[in-house]
């Protein structure tokens, strides 16, 4: 007797990176547990419920739920229901979004290593994922000593709700934007909500003659690549795991397909790494021998540079670093050069498949060994539990 073919409806845009990536997560899953029979056709954001849908007989939904009523429409169809937007909470629907905080800790740790002391934020001020990355960057900040501004909403024309409409209205706010930011202290770090708005930040700055990135610093979130590239400068972004979103949506319809009960509501998905670009190139410094050292550090620690190395091409002695330093970032120089090794090490465990003694190598680790002690001590891990957690599909 042949197996049951699930019958998936997907409702999720097409449009955008972040959807394209959502469904890739999605088709990993089905090909590694089913095969499914998805019913999918392209899609925006805020396309609703399309017309084909309602004579639909499947057996389970995974969409991008943006309102009750949409909510409500599909449990209708009495199957198990996932949302992967994750703006509202619904009864019996368990859902799934990219974890703010983690967002804000990665964009707040990347300008606190470039010596930022003023950041802003700049999203659409009633879209739920704007505000609560909004929210989450605000109380990091805080949590570190900083305090943040938040730009004025993008103005409403009419009635307008949706992020796409505020996003066509953002595109005709360069005054106001340039207006604003010309009125903050410099160098200025302003993460956006997403890669939109921040190229829309990078429009007005262009626009208005504010230099980015010596004055302005600007990064998004979602890393769409064409849309960061296109971008002048190109735009630094953090990119979400939607790719890990999608499979591990994709396993909870799966368990609730065969009648098993989900305990997680919610779940967040941290993202996968921060891709900086010339949007956020400098060090944002008013010492210029600190200027010259971070760069020194951030340019050559690759290549297994130690503290007489940084010394020497500053020219300055060690005390009076020490002493910069530690006024400056709140740290020393030797703990500043393992930091920015570990954060390399970090990228080539996920981005590559590397051996640890290439790893240690291009990180600038004299032996693998040390690496592996040396990243123990800092994230209670091994460099290959790390990996592993980084790429897991738990």
């Amino acid at each position: 007797m042949s197996k049951h073919l699930p019958q998936i409806a997907l409702l999720i845009e097409s449009s955008r990176n972040y959807g394209r990536g959502v469904l890739r997560g999605i088709a990993r899953y089905a090909h590694a547990n089913g095969p499914w029979s998805f019913f999918a056709q392209e899609r925006e954001l805020h396309s609703g419920i399309p017309k084909w849908l309602q004579n639909w007989q499947g057996d389970g939904i995974i969409a991008r739920i943006e309102n009750r009523g949409m909510a409500a429409q599909l449990l209708k169809f009495h199957c198990p229901v996932v949302d992967v937007l994750g703006s509202f909470r619904f009864q019996g629907v368990p859902a799934f979004d990219t974890d703010a905080m983690a967002v804000a800790k990665m964009a707040t740790n990347f300008f606190l290593k470039a010596g930022f002391k003023h950041f802003a934020f700049s999203g659409y001020q009633g879209i739920p994922f704007s505000d609560r990355r909004a929210a989450a960057f605000s109380k990091y900040l805080a949590d570190t000593g900083k305090t943040m501004e938040e730009m004025p909403a993008v103005p409403r024309m009419g009635d307008a709700s949706d992020i796409q409409a505020l996003e066509q209205h953002g595109m005709m706010a360069n005054q106001i934007t340039a207006r604003w930011l010309n009125t903050r202290p410099h160098p200025l770090a302003v993460l956006a909500c997403n890669d939109v708005r921040a190229q829309q930040i990078l429009n007005a700055c262009r626009k208005h003659n504010i230099r980015v990135p010596e004055e302005v610093s600007v990064m998004g979130v979602d890393n769409d690549d064409v849309l960061c590239d296109l971008c002048d400068p190109p735009l630094t972004s953090i990119e979400p795991n939607t790719d890990l979103l999608g499979y591990e949506a994709a396993a909870v319809l799966a368990k609730m397909m065969a009648g098993e009960k989900v305990s997680a509501p919610f779940t967040q998905i941290p993202p996968l790494r921060l891709w900086e670009r010339a949007s956020t190139d400098v060090i944002a410094l008013d010492d210029l021998a600190m200027v010259q050292a971070v760069r020194f550090i951030r340019n050559e620690v690759g290549s297994g540079i130690a503290v007489k190395d940084v010394l020497a091409h500053v020219r300055r002695s060690r005390t009076d670093m020490e002493q910069r330093f530690r006024r400056s970032l709140g740290t020393g120089i030797h703990a500043h050069i393992e930091q920015r090794r570990l954060e390399r090490v970090c990228r080539l465990l996920q981005e590559t498949e590397y051996h640890l003694d290439e790893v240690a190598r291009r990180a600038g680790f004299t032996t693998a060994a040390h690496l592996c002690r040396l990243f123990k001590k800092n994230y209670h891990q091994t460099p290959t539990q790390f990996r592993k957690g980084a790429r897991s599909v738990a």
